[in-house]
């Protein structure tokens, strides 16, 4: 049984690593999506080497559990950060430098001892020290986790407090990951001295105990699954690549309540988002400020991406078309190009997607609401 549930949270984190990016090609996703196929990895080696034998026929492959478990948090930490509105900071990528210099010491290990194999290293002194780093590796990133949660501004808190489920619930992920490094260390300080995994005999409380490890493992790890597809249904926002939480209270872009004025200024005075041929840089430029600085304030302080925002601004402008009695002999396609859509098929997609009705539909209930005024 255990060792279908093995198999069945390979296949399913692969499977949703492969189709996180499909949602939308953003860089929190493809992260989220590393995320999945390391989990994806770390439960094929533990199911072939607990299972298949592999630990006898290549027992290299013994720390490759071991370095994934160290990847695994640092990778979570980020993502976390990212979607906490945070803005991007390289010097997270710190939380690598453990990781690697762990791995390199079990690499060396591996190499520098004569016939490695699957008694020399499991159980073994160095095997406990090991798993001592791992636990409060992931203890260290687990606290970390929990310090992005601190909020200057207490209205900020309650007003993103459905979205902030998500982030709180990848650290309930990385507090379980915590807590199976701990119970797997535990095991081992017990039963490693007498190395009884090579010799375990069945029903005895070592049998139970590791029966129980790997049920904890397995169970825990694919839960993260099941939960993001949850969050994916519910807030659909977690998958669209930009932060879920809008920090107002970041100080590193003060600048940014004084840009948004400028951009508003811009889009109602030169109507600069009707312009079929608008991009980034062009808008940057009518702005005057660098690329990136209008990156940032789209998607770090508006909390949308620059196809987004222009999008509802140009269906704003549709819909005042659309209520002016003026334009009530316009086509479709001639409202999309007045609002700045270059095909009518955009326009549609768009149209629906932002008001929830079709033009058609939008003018029918125009039409509908006028008739009721109407006296009898």
């Amino acid at each position: 049984m255990v060792a279908g549930l093995f198999i069945w949270g390979f296949i399913q984190s692969f499977v949703v690593g492969l189709l996180i990016p499909l949602v939308k090609r953003a860089r929190n996703n493809f992260l989220l999506s590393i995320i999945f196929f390391v989990i994806a990895l770390n439960i094929l080696f533990q199911y072939l080497l607990r299972y298949q034998g592999l630990k006898i026929e290549i027992p290299v492959f013994l720390i490759a559990p071991d370095i994934l478990d160290l990847i695994l948090p640092a990778l979570v930490l980020i993502y976390i950060n990212n979607i906490m509105g945070k803005l991007y900071d390289r010097k997270m990528f710190y939380y690598f430098v453990p990781p690697v210099f762990w791995s390199l010491v079990l690499i060396g290990f591996v190499v520098l001892s004569e016939k490695f194999n699957n008694s020399m290293y499991i159980g073994s002194v160095f095997h406990r020290i090991s798993l001592s780093f791992i636990f409060l590796w992931k203890l260290f990133v687990f606290y970390k986790a929990l310090t992005l949660f601190r909020f200057k501004d207490e209205s900020l808190k309650q007003k993103q407090a459905a979205l902030i489920l998500w982030p709180r619930v990848l650290v309930i992920f990385l507090g379980l990951l915590t807590f199976i490094a701990f119970s797997n260390l535990m095991y081992w300080v017990v039963v490693g001295p007498e190395k009884i995994h090579d010799t375990v005999a069945p029903n005895t409380v070592a049998s139970i105990g590791q029966q129980v490890l790997e049920l904890n493992y397995v169970v825990f790890t694919c839960s993260i699954i099941f939960i993001t597809i949850y969050f994916s249904f519910k807030h659909p926002k977690i998958l669209s690549g930009l932060p879920i939480i809008k920090s107002l209270e970041d100080n590193k872009f003060p600048e940014g309540a004084k840009y948004e004025k400028e951009l508003n200024a811009l889009i109602h005075s030169k109507k600069i988002h009707l312009d079929t041929e608008l991009n980034e840089k062009k808008l940057a430029e009518a702005l005057g400020v660098h690329s990136y600085i209008l990156s940032r304030l789209l998607n770090d302080y508006i909390g949308k991406s620059f196809s987004e925002y222009i999008n509802e601004k140009r269906i704003e402008e549709a819909k005042a078309i659309l209520q002016n009695d003026k334009n009530k002999d316009l086509t479709i396609f001639a409202v999309a190009v007045d609002s700045g859509f270059r095909s009518e098929s955009v326009f549609y997609v768009n149209f629906k997607k932002i008001t929830g009705l079709t033009p058609t539909q939008f003018k029918k209930q125009l039409k509908q609401k006028q008739s009721a005024k109407k006296p009898a």
